[in-house]
């Protein structure tokens, strides 16, 4: 503080100290990296916010690379811990519904027909004109394949 300022009085001496130091603060603040929305690997309280359910659901598949097998539980806590998420309502949430996207079979490619094989189609259409209930991803269930091939022996899918 300079001899002017204490002359001015202690309300002036505290005005000059503000000023001095929001001066200082103005030439840190163009020099702060910015701060991150996205993930922040190594940090606690992410927020779910900060991943897509897709990067979520890609997230699940790679936990279930590395350990096969794991309940839905194991990788709900193994998934929040890998990406240092806060465990909220929402969050659960939105992990639940990743780790059902991750988990959901792909049907399979379809057989096309031949002299000898039946096509998926075939069989599919077969199946549910004969009861079977097909899967709403087209699937076949197992016990109509059988009885598909019990009764076309010279024609088996």
């Amino acid at each position: 503080m300079g001899a002017r300022d204490d002359i001015q009085g202690p309300g002036r001496r505290i005005t000059a100290a503000i000023r001095r130091h929001a001066g200082i603060a103005a030439s840190y603040r163009n020099r702060m990296p910015p701060r991150s929305s996205g993930r922040q690997l190594g940090l606690f309280d992410n927020p779910v916010r900060a991943f897509s359910l897709e990067e979520l659901a890609e997230a699940v598949r790679e936990l279930e690379r590395r350990r096969p097998g794991q309940t839905v539980d194991q990788i709900s806590s193994a998934l929040f811990a890998e990406l240092a998420m806060k465990r909220t309502r929402r969050a659960s949430d939105l992990v639940t519904e990743a780790i059902k996207i991750a988990r959901a079979r792909e049907p399979r490619a379809e057989i096309t027909g031949s002299r000898w094989q039946a096509s998926t189609s075939e069989v599919r259409e077969w199946a549910a004109s004969n009861g079977f209930q097909i899967g709403s991803d087209g699937t076949i269930p197992g016990p109509a394949i059988t009885a598909y091939n019990q009764t076309h022996p010279d024609r088996p899918y």
